[in-house]
């Protein structure tokens, strides 16, 4: 006699592309030296870390290019996006990548006012084994109409990329503003609500990791790393993309 046995599919382990991010505001490196943040974030063994407020050959900077500094102490590949000239340098956001990467590329992101610092969002499309995903930063303005015309452009942006995005920023808007709403419409949320600023005794949440597109992405496990490193404490977050 044949017998039949029905069973649920199992999911399988390839089925499951697993991957630690972190985002990280530095403050330029003005608390700590770019030992002591490279060895933090290097302990962690992160695939992708977001970094904002990174000064590039500035007159306050202790050490020329904390960005590829920090790529060669970590390990890692850096890439740098300049938002705008500052201390005969320039001053912006960064992507530190375990991964090898295919491309990368820089959108300048829209503001409310010329008068507002320029921001933008760093892009970098990698290689993960046999998959391809995009690694993004951004540092978003502080007006709230500048942040608005900001996630709608970045919003626009990931609908238009051929592969799922993991982005990390420094958003400067609290959980309930209109900004974080729009983001988790079309983004999955792979962050807590634990407040990262002011590190020293956080009490304000501005800080997040998002996936891109919404429903692809689970969030594991996520924590704020408690160092006086900067002004924000970093978000470590282990997520996980359907493939």
């Amino acid at each position: 006699m044949l017998t039949l046995l029905c069973c649920a599919p199992i999911a399988r382990a390839q089925d499951t592309l697993r991957l630690k991010a972190i985002t990280y505001n530095l403050r330029f490196g003005e608390l700590a030296s770019l030992e002591e943040l490279a060895a933090r974030i290097a302990s962690e063994k992160p695939d992708m870390v977001a970094l904002q407020e990174v000064d590039c050959y500035t007159r306050r900077e202790g050490i020329p290019h904390q960005l590829f500094r920090s790529g060669f102490r970590t390990g890692m590949f850096p890439l740098y996006g300049k938002t705008i000239a500052f201390a005969g340098g320039w001053y912006g956001i960064g992507l530190l990548t375990a991964r090898q990467y295919l491309g990368v590329r820089k959108l300048m992101l829209p503001q409310a006012s010329a008068q507002e610092e320029s921001r933008a969002l760093l892009l970098v499309t990698v290689e993960v084994g046999q998959d391809t995903v995009v690694f993004a930063s951004t540092h978003l303005g502080l007006s709230e109409e500048s942040r608005r015309m900001q996630t709608e452009c970045i919003l626009n942006e990931l609908k238009r990329s051929r592969y799922p995005v993991l982005l990390g920023g420094d958003f400067n808007a609290e959980p309930d503003a209109a900004e974080i709403a729009a983001m988790t419409s079309g983004c999955d949320l792979l962050c807590g609500m634990q407040p990262t600023f002011p590190a020293d005794a956080p009490d304000v949440k501005i800080d997040y990791l998002f996936g891109y597109p919404a429903g692809r992405w689970t969030l594991e496990s996520t924590r704020i790393m408690p160092s006086g490193l900067s002004d924000h404490r970093a978000i470590v977050s282990v997520v996980a993309l359907a493939r």
